[in-house]
């Protein structure tokens, strides 16, 4: 039987991948974004995608009001097997060159409003996403996905650089454990995983060209582990923090 998913931020990347995957095997696929036009290339790819994908448009999860945006443009009928928290930054901002996107961040350069508008968007926009589409999230059985990185790991955390991606998408992951826990109190039988998709040629970032000459995987590597990973998810083992390893079609847990 097809299932149902949600996933934010679907102009680009791994998002954009997820939809092609899940509408070409049948499942209902709603995808959103801010524009349909990638931020970055200012190519509309996901127009294109073939299957049962309703796009919705004007979904930006750094502002407060995307919660009732959400629940107006799915309406009450609704029912979420999977939601998926894909929209993310590296900086939280849109005008800053590729190359300066990571030298801004370091301990020297970093600014608190650099660090705000990353939190905004990698940790602030899945709590609000997920409040307003928990009661939209089939329970029991429910799946949702906090899509992280390895940078996010504070353990294996030994190149430093990159705070507000860093101490954003590390956040994200405390929100995710968080989540797991209360999702599975009461009955309700949410299971929540926090997956990094290793490292894969994208817009992301410094952009695909540059991910490309560090040796990144094409995104349909992780896309596959992904989906894979959340189909295979239960409430005994929600909560636990995940890494796609590209080069070896597997998945293993990522320390914190």
């Amino acid at each position: 039987m097809p299932s149902t998913w949600l996933i934010t931020g679907v102009s680009s990347g791994i998002g954009l991948d997820l939809c092609r995957i899940l509408a070409a095997r049948g499942d209902k696929v709603y995808g959103t974004c801010r524009t349909r036009a990638s931020s970055l290339s200012n190519e509309d790819k996901i127009s294109s995608i073939e299957g049962d994908l309703t796009i919705i448009e004007g979904i930006d999860v750094a502002d407060d009001g995307v919660g009732e945006k959400l629940k107006a443009a799915l309406g009450a009928d609704v029912t979420l097997d999977y939601v998926v928290h894909n929209a993310g930054t590296a900086n939280g901002a849109r005008d800053v060159p590729p190359a300066d996107i990571f030298p801004e961040q370091s301990l020297a350069n970093v600014t608190s409003e650099r660090m705000i508008s990353a939190f905004q968007v990698n940790a602030l926009g899945p709590l609000r996403v997920q409040q307003a589409l928990t009661p939209r999230t089939k329970s029991p059985g429910g799946k949702v996905a906090v899509i992280s990185t390895g940078f996010a790991s504070i353990s294996d955390c030994t190149s430093g650089g990159a705070l507000a991606y860093r101490a954003s998408k590390a956040a994200a992951n405390m929100l995710g454990k968080c989540m797991a826990v209360d999702l599975a109190k009461d009955g309700r039988g949410i299971a929540v995983a926090m997956i990094a998709p290793g490292m894969v040629a994208t817009e992301f970032g410094p952009g695909y060209e540059k991910m490309k000459s560090f040796g990144a995987d094409p995104v349909e590597k992780a896309t596959a582990q992904i989906v894979k990973t959340l189909e295979e998810l239960t409430i005994e083992n929600t909560g636990k923090f995940f890494l796609v390893k590209t080069k070896l079609d597997e998945v293993v847990e990522m320390p914190w």
